[in-house]
């Protein structure tokens, strides 16, 4: 009961804490996405996204929200909340699972509960909370980490099948997260099993690895049953799949991860800082090893730590070896912004030197304020976004009152003429973090329509472009990106 009573003020903590992360979009922002919500509404939306993806779950939800007539305001708003109240869930789960059969003092617990929070909530994280899919990201991770219970400590065919089960159920929810399980397996393993005692090394090692084989061959049939699933959804609805890849790509996908990971690391998708997480990877690197050689204790602290750098890299391009949809998304690298936080976790709860254990809680101190101000800037950021699109409309809407009024033709229509090879101009100029989350959706060739008829109030009907538009649009050199041809408003967008 004691525990419990504690569990339940760390949750009511951190969720204050998650507010005031995201306190910028609790009180209503606007994705790119949102905007397509708008623009095709609820059951349209649940149907060609959540659906046609195999997000059984998401499309629960939004048809549920189509059958009540839901403000957006409040899908938008709702859904994060939950998500962030699911998140934290997560978080103690977690922590419990860190803590489990130890024995450490008050002080110590806080900062595992600390090095846990940053781990879920990392900066990857940033743009799983930017969509009204969020609830269901946070969901898939909630499922994930019971899995790994079940993994770790239950050895039981019935436990066995309940782990199986929960990796299905976080692949369902959401399959860009899916190489979580297999990293978060490890590190509670690793945890569980320590290989320092020589008589045991053989035995933990081996069951270290057979751990991560089963969450690795879990992970795999929960795919496999999310592309069954879409599979049989194309085949009774008639849609196709455009994200889901070829085997036969695998091998040419993983050439393209294996020259472009590095990008992903360095950059962190525009959420995170250019080379922070390099320069927080060399530092503990080094301080591991400098611990490593001043105690002599064997604790192997350099090569764990290594290994779970490596190995949440690798589960951060899983998805990306089916298809290179949405690769440069953090959405689907987010076991790369797990990393510090599960290295730290793997730190405190290995070492024993007190000076480095200082220096460990240090550096989580660091990445922990750098962590919380990065999420209000780029959440700040999406918010600008927000202002500046309605800013723009608002041009294009006296653009074409004075079109009307100087030509007499009524504009009724709208069509999107997509651009190749503009990446930049897909985001305002004074927008320093260029990610998912700042893009600018008048020039996101999904969400263009949406945003332009959400701020002008106009029932554009949206067309396809024809040549014979395109032709007369591009001859009248008009550098806003946006033109009229007789009745049709051309809005240009960028490919990213």
């Amino acid at each position: 009961m004691k525990k419990l009573k504690k569990d339940y003020l760390i949750f009511f903590g951190i969720f204050i804490l998650a507010i005031i992360m995201y306190i910028n979009w609790i009180t209503m922002h606007y994705a790119s996405d949102t905007y397509n919500i708008i623009n095709v509404g609820y059951e349209n939306y649940a149907n060609n996204w959540s659906l046609k993806d195999g997000r059984l779950i998401m499309y629960l939800i939004t048809m549920i929200c189509a059958k009540t007539n839901l403000p957006i305001e409040a899908f938008v708003i709702g859904t994060l909340i939950i998500a962030l109240l699911i998140s934290c869930a997560t978080v103690i789960k977690l922590k419990n699972l860190v803590l489990a059969n130890t024995n450490i003092s008050t002080k110590k617990e806080i900062i595992v509960t600390i090095a846990v929070f940053f781990t879920i909530f990392n900066f990857m994280y940033i743009e799983d909370m930017y969509f009204v899919e969020s609830v269901v990201m946070a969901l898939s991770l909630f499922f994930f980490t019971y899995s790994a219970d079940y993994i770790i400590n239950g050895k039981t065919i019935l436990n066995r099948f309940k782990a199986m089960g929960l990796a299905v159920l976080g692949v369902i929810a959401y399959q860009g997260t899916a190489g979580f399980l297999i990293i978060l397996t490890f590190v509670l393993s690793l945890l569980k099993n320590r290989i320092e005692q020589k008589e045991k090394i053989k035995q933990n090692l081996k069951a270290i690895c057979k751990d991560v084989v089963i969450s690795s061959v879990f992970t795999l049939i929960a795919v496999i049953i999310n592309m069954l699933i879409v599979k049989i959804i194309g085949n009774i609805t008639g849609q196709v799949q455009t994200r889901m890849g070829q085997i036969s790509s695998i091998f040419v996908n993983l050439k393209f991860i294996i020259n472009n990971f590095s990008k992903i690391l360095k950059e962190n998708i525009g959420l995170f800082p250019v080379n922070l997480l390099y320069v927080f990877i060399s530092i503990i690197l080094v301080l591991t090893l400098a611990c490593d050689i001043k105690t002599k204790e064997k604790r192997f602290l350099t090569i764990k730590s290594f290994c779970i750098i490596l190995l949440s890299v690798i589960c951060a391009f899983l998805v990306s070896l089916g298809t290179l949809s949405s690769f440069y998304t953090g959405r689907l690298h987010y076991c790369v912004g797990c990393i510090i936080g599960f290295v730290i976790i793997c730190l405190i709860m290995e070492n024993n030197d007190e000076i480095f254990d200082k220096l460990f809680c240090f550096i989580l101190i660091i990445y922990s304020i750098i962590s919380i101000c990065n999420c209000i800037i780029v959440t700040y950021q999406h918010k600008l976004v927000n202002e500046y699109e309605e800013q723009e409309v608002n041009n294009i809407e006296e653009y074409i009152e004075e079109y009307e009024n100087t030509s007499n033709i009524k504009v009724e229509n709208i069509a999107i003429y997509t651009v190749q090879g503009y990446d930049d101009k897909t985001y305002f100029e004074d927008i320093s973090r260029k990610s998912v989350v700042t893009y600018n959706a008048i020039r996101c060739n999904w969400a263009s329509d949406g945003v332009i008829k959400f701020y002008t109030n106009r029932d554009f009907k949206t067309i396809n472009i024809t040549k014979d538009i395109l032709k007369e649009y591009l001859s009248q050199k008009n550098d806003t990106g946006y033109g009229i041809v007789g009745n049709t408003l051309i809005v240009e967008c960028y490919m990213y």
